[in-house]
């Protein structure tokens, strides 16, 4: 099997020959295209493309996720961001200053702002690269997360207490444009959609406002990537343990974990296709032989429920070295293989 039909078989429900690796890597990248800076890969679909195809190549794991950072949407719907060479954009400005502006949260074209456009470009331009020989996801983010883009999170969460009914409206604005992005990245070539919600993470909010707040917004959104043609994959930064029940009833066809969550548990109270954990601080602080040791252990722990596939448990920054992206990657494929 190659990196794509490894992918497709699991998410079809099939046995893949070894379990996927698919880190969550997208500034690490940049490393791979000597010369190449913060600002040219979030500006130029041309360079995001060459950056993650070229760390694709290098490290050989079977997915990429095509993606700036969490800026995105908020960035195309008017909030104003910094976008410096030598690190990731910069919160300038909220366009909203409390969620009952929400009105001015207007429906636009992914296309017609950026950084939407690059992402949906630079998803062509992997597509036509190397589809044929791995697995595209692209990336939007939950509702949640949108608005904490728009306004400052602490509005939100206030906005939970004393006046959720103009937050309801405000979250519908920032589905929408979810929805509609999803669906063009779909069209653009992903196989799959992720869509980051850190702030649905129990760390942020309690269980009964994730099944307020978020879980309806997420199965509305996944129900979107499905009838566009792709795979849903949540990503929920942090402890998602009290709630994992729940994000499984979402609809999503995998769930990532971060590395504060209990693999065991994870796999006990989901029935979904898991991928996680690796902490990534490891992969800039750690050692070659602490990658080895910690990604083996999580193997072991995970392998045998046939539904699992080997991720950071989030974003690997660009000060991971190449040394701890190999060693992850080998042991991965030295510990993967199905009987």
């Amino acid at each position: 099997m190659n990196s794509k039909q490894r992918m497709q078989a699991l998410t079809d429900g099939k046995q893949p020959d070894m379990v996927p690796i698919f880190p969550k890597i997208s500034f690490a990248t940049i490393k791979s295209v000597p010369g190449m800076n913060f600002h040219d890969y979030t500006t130029s679909p041309e360079h995001m493309a060459n950056a993650i195809i070229s760390s694709a190549r290098k490290y050989g794991y079977d997915a990429v996720g095509i993606t700036t950072d969490i800026a995105n949407e908020g960035m195309a719907l008017g909030s104003i961001y910094e976008r410096p060479a030598d690190r990731p954009s910069k919160m300038v400005r909220y366009l909203l200053d409390t969620i009952d502006d929400y009105e001015k949260v207007v429906m636009a074209d992914p296309m017609s702002r950026e950084p939407t456009k690059t992402i949906i470009r630079a998803t062509e331009l992997v597509k036509k690269e190397i589809g044929d020989e791995i697995y595209i996801t692209s990336w939007c983010n939950g509702p949640l997360n949108v608005a904490s883009q728009l306004i400052p999170l602490e509005e939100v969460l206030i906005g939970m207490i004393d006046d959720p009914d103009t937050l309801h409206e405000l979250l519908e604005r920032c589905l929408q444009f979810s929805m509609r992005y999803a669906k063009m990245l779909v069209e653009a070539g992903a196989d799959a959609v992720s869509f980051g919600h850190a702030m649905a993470s129990c760390t942020v909010i309690s269980r009964d406002r994730y099944r307020e707040f978020a879980l309806p917004y997420e199965t509305r959104l996944v129900q979107a990537i499905h009838e566009a043609g792709g795979k849903a994959i949540t990503h929920i930064c942090g402890n998602i343990e009290p709630i994992i029940s729940d994000v499984d009833t979402n609809g999503s066809d995998i769930i990532d974990f971060d590395h504060l969550c209990d693999p065991v548990k994870i796999l006990q109270s989901s029935t979904k296709i898991i991928r996680g954990n690796l902490d990534p601080v490891l992969f800039s602080n750690g050692t070659p032989e602490e990658l080895y040791e910690e990604t083996a252990r999580i193997m072991e722990l995970c392998k045998d429920s046939r539904r699992f596939i080997l991720g950071s448990g989030c974003e690997i920054t660009e000060n991971a070295s190449e040394e701890n992206i190999r060693a992850f990657v080998r042991t991965g494929r030295d510990h993967g293989k199905y009987e």
